[in-house]
């Protein structure tokens, strides 16, 4: 899912994203691993809305309610919003 995150049409890395997002589902721990954090901060800065919109409703679903992701995702966080 990592390596297909880079693929160059929209449609394919807006899927990933949501693909991605119900792995993480069964297993919320994998946003803690290196490659997760730099692919979804990859998205977060997509040039597609549809691939930021994405990987914002990831980091919401699961971040809330693992607190230590909330420190981890922080700064790629707030370099989004602004």
């Amino acid at each position: 899912i990592l390596r297909v995150l880079g693929e160059n049409a929209i449609a394919v890395r807006t899927k990933a994203m949501k693909c991605l997002s119900e792995v993480v589902a069964v297993d919320p721990s994998i946003l803690g691993r290196l490659d997760m954090q730099r692919g979804v901060h990859g998205r977060l800065m997509d040039n597609s809305t549809s691939v930021r919109e994405a990987a914002v409703e990831l980091l919401g679903r699961f971040v809330l309610c693992r607190p230590q992701l909330a420190e981890q995702y922080y700064d790629m966080l707030i370099e989004r919003i602004l």
